[in-house]
Order: structure tokens, then C-alpha cells, then sequence
């Protein structure tokens, strides 16, 4: 089994899970999350993982609890201990965004009711793939070309991360897994589904185009851990970051960015940033609501959730 093997090097290669972990697996009812729960129920004996299965119910269409059931079912299948769980979605702003935070806070807590260390999701390689993708095209600097992390700080992990979603879909049609397949998929509303239609064009010029992606970014990820890590709030002395190159001083102000507001920076954040910190009048809107501000010798970044806003990040200059 091709995913099998490849997902057992991934928990090692990458050291996602220690032996004798608590894993809650995320199983949306799709087939990327079914793969992964059949996978890893395979995989725990050996490596004595205790797993758990939890669907998210958000509620936001009609027939959601077919999504919910397909995961039930199969969680049953293979004995693993099951649980439901229903979150209300904020309709304001960015609905995916409010459902994927209103999602990983349940998730999160239910693995803290269970006392488990890792809550499990099923990103594939063609999911990190179209993340790059989509972060290049909106200018995304080096950290925010990072894409999907294999292993968060907060115990996300993701073992499909090395898969093909060919491969994912051909291991559920083999084991003729129960799944659902979510009609937004096919929505070309979504950003993600219309780059998924752009791929197929990209592989016409290199078969191995999406393999090129995912290891852009793994190369991101390795240059940002080699840039010393900023605490959530506080960012280097503006001193300290005139006298990095300008690629260091960026990677710096990325991770910054990405640890405050929970998302990767664009080019201009970056721009409007470093512009702050040479002098420069005004502030810099973040994305989800966060200002930064110069302040003496430091950057200092604020939630202001009444300053959102979906235009370009600029910095905004008051005169005295």
C-alpha cells in the first residue's frame, strides 16, 4: 500500500507523532480524512498510538450531517472511539477562515478533554502545493511561501502531508472507505478550486510540478527556523534589524507576523514594515485585525478588530 509506507516515513522522517502518543484524528467525512484514519488506525499497533476520531459540524449547510455520519460510520468500522462535535460559525468577514478557527478551537478542546497531545488532519501534498501557489500569486514573501506546516507548535499534524491526493483517493477506492465528497469542492467561488483547475496546465510543463511546490516549501520553512524566533507581541529592536541583511531582517519580521496574527504576511506587509522601522510615519494594518506601530526603539502590533480591512496592506502615514 503506497500510502502506507509513505505516511510510516513521514512520522518518522518528519517526527510527527512519538510512540505511545494520543492522537485525535480530525475526519471531516471527505475522502483525504478517511484515508488518514484508516491509515493510521493501520499504522498505531506498531507504533502504539491511541487514536480518537472527532467529525466538526459546522453548520453551514443542510446536509452537513451526511458529512458527520460518513466519519461515524467509519470510525465505527474500525472500533475507534467517536464523538460529534457542532460549533457555531461567525457569518461576518471571511467564512472560511471563521469556520476553519471556529473548527480547530473544537478540535482543540476535545483533544484536551481526552488528554491528547496531537489533533490529526488530512492535508496532502497537492493541498501544500496549491497553499504555495496561492501564496506566490498574492505576493507572499519567504516565510508565507512556508505553506502548510507538517507539525504546529499547538500539535497539529498532518501525515498525509508526502501524499499525492491520487494516491489518497485510489487507497479509499481500494478499501472502498465510507466518505462524502463536499460539494464546495467543485465551486469555482473558491480560490483552492480554481487552482486545483490550474495544476493540471502546470504538470503539462513539468510532471512534477506539484512535487517542485511542496518542496519549496519545506525549503521556506528550513530557512525560517535557521532566523531566531520572535515572542508573540514583541518584535527585534528596530537597531537590531538595520543591521540584518535585507533577507534576514525580512524572514524576521515574517515569522513575527506569522506568530502574532496567526497568518503568513504578503510582500507588502513586509514592505510597509520595514518602511516603519527605517523611520517612516504611520502604522501597518495586519492581516485578521492586528496593527503594528513603531514604538521608540520596537515594533509593537495591537488587535484592533475594528480596523479590518480586505485591501492592500499599506502603511498609513499621519503627518504631526
Amino acid at each position: 500500500m503506497v500510502i502506507l509506507a509513505r505516511v510510516r516515513r513521514t512520522l518518522d522522517d518528519r517526527a510527527l507523532a512519538p510512540r505511545g502518543a494520543a492522537v485525535l484524528v480530525a475526519c471531516s467525512g471527505g475522502p483525504d480524512s478517511a484515508a488518514l484514519l484508516h491509515v493510521l488506525h493501520r499504522l498505531a499497533p506498531e507504533r502504539d498510538l491511541r487514536l480518537h476520531v472527532a467529525s466538526v459540524n459546522h453548520g453551514l449547510r443542510e446536509d452537513a450531517d451526511r458529512d458527520v455520519e460518513a466519519a461515524r460510520v467509519l470510525a465505527e468500522d474500525l472500533a475507534v472511539p467517536f464523538r460529534a462535535l457542532s460549533v457555531h460559525v461567525a457569518k461576518s468577514g471571511s467564512l472560511q477562515a471563521a469556520a476553519r478557527d471556529a473548527r480547530y478551537a473544537a478540535l482543540h478542546a476535545e483533544a484536551e478533554r481526552l488528554g491528547a497531545s496531537l489533533v490529526a488532519v488530512g492535508h496532502t501534498m497537492d493541498d501544500q502545493a496549491e497553499t504555495v501557489l496561492s501564496r506566490l500569486l498574492r505576493g507572499a514573501g519567504m516565510i508565507g511561501l512556508a505553506g502548510i506546516d507538517p507539525a504546529r507548535e499547538d500539535g497539529v499534524i498532518r501525515p498525509l502531508i508526502d501524499c499525492r491526493r491520487e494516491d489518497v483517493r485510489a487507497h479509499v477506492a481500494r478499501f472502498s472507505l465510507p466518505h462524502v465528497e463536499d460539494p464546495s469542492n467543485a465551486d469555482p467561488r473558491f480560490e483552492r478550486v480554481r487552482l486545483r483547475a490550474l495544476l493540471p496546465q502546470l504538470r503539462d510543463e513539468d510532471p512534477r510540478v506539484v512535487e517542485h511546490l511542496a518542496r519549496l516549501a519545506d525549503e521556506a520553512r528550513e530557512l525560517s527556523a535557521l532566523v531566531s524566533d520572535a515572542e508573540p507581541g514583541e518584535a527585534p529592536s528596530t537597531a537590531a534589524l538595520s543591521a540584518m541583511t535585507p533577507m534576514g531582517r525580512r524572514a524576521v519580521l515574517g515569522r513575527w507576523v506569522t506568530r502574532v496574527v496567526g497568518g503568513p504576511a504578503k510582500r507588502a506587509h513586509l514592505d510597509a514594515l520595514e518602511r516603519v522601522c527605517a523611520g517612516g510615519p504611520g502604522e501597518v494594518l495586519l492581516p485578521r485585525g492586528w496593527v503594528a506601530r513603531r514604538e521608540g526603539d520596537r515594533l509593537v502590533a495591537r488587535s484592533e478588530p475594528d480596523r479590518v480591512t480586505r485591501s492592500r496592506p499599506v502603511s498609513s502615514e499621519r503627518s504631526a
